[in-house]
């Protein structure tokens, strides 16, 4: 998905809509893969070839693809800021999501959080005290097949998933995992329509964990 921009490009990504759904308006649509940020924490000296998260002033993330560690392995980055859990403020969290195969930040729509507790993609993501990971682990076929249009008109159809999940809040700095909880995310209904980028199979269609699914367990540590 010459200068970097400030924020990531938009993926070149096909929309396929139900067959027979005429009329619908896609706006501020963002999907749970969205692209990983391009700002860099605030490291003082050493070299600006962009190598933020080896640098000897500040350990901090380059851009949000490095907090995979945190995700993966429990590796923080020590010049992130401290979590306290016992200050009754905002603790940011960056959003990372792994659909199985790789991670990536993500940046949900407005209205999905309340402002403030989650960075975007113009945000620096070292400015994070904690990282939400939510990470698929299975994918199973539901037996539903759904007809669909693609946007020249020609029609094709898609296979219909489930899938579990693995969420965990974790500390930026330290990587202390604060908690984990598992589960399904889980359709018999259609899409009514679905996002493909180059190289993706789009007769795939999975069900994912919503936002709205795994606030509630997140917010006692992002917003106590």
């Amino acid at each position: 998905m010459s200068s970097t921009p400030s924020t990531p490009p938009t993926p070149r990504a096909r929309v396929w809509i139900t067959a027979g759904l005429l009329g619908v308006a896609l706006c501020g649509c963002s999907s749970l893969t969205g692209s990983t940020a391009g700002g860099t924490g605030g490291s003082a000296g050493g070299d600006d070839g962009g190598a933020a998260s080896t640098s000897s002033a500040a350990d901090v993330p380059a851009t949000a693809l490095d907090l995979e560690r945190v995700c993966t392995d429990g590796l923080g980055y020590s010049g992130m800021p401290a979590y306290d859990r016992t200050k009754k403020t905002v603790h940011p969290a960056v959003l990372m999501n792994n659909p199985g195969d790789s991670w990536s930040q993500s940046e949900p729509p407005a209205g999905d959080f309340p402002k403030g507790w989650v960075l975007g993609y113009s945000d620096k993501p070292a400015d994070a005290e904690l990282v939400v990971c939510v990470e698929r682990t299975k994918a199973s076929p539901t037996g539903k097949k759904c007809d669909m249009e693609s946007d020249d008109g020609k029609p094709f159809t898609v296979s219909t998933y489930n899938t579990s999940y693995r969420l965990k809040v974790v500390e930026a700095r330290t990587g202390k995992e604060l908690s984990e909880h598992t589960g399904e995310a889980r359709s018999d209904e259609c899409p009514m329509y679905i996002f493909t980028s180059d190289g993706e199979d789009k007769d795939k269609h999975y069900n994912e964990v919503r936002p709205k699914d795994y606030r509630k367990r997140v917010q006692p540590f992002i917003a106590p």
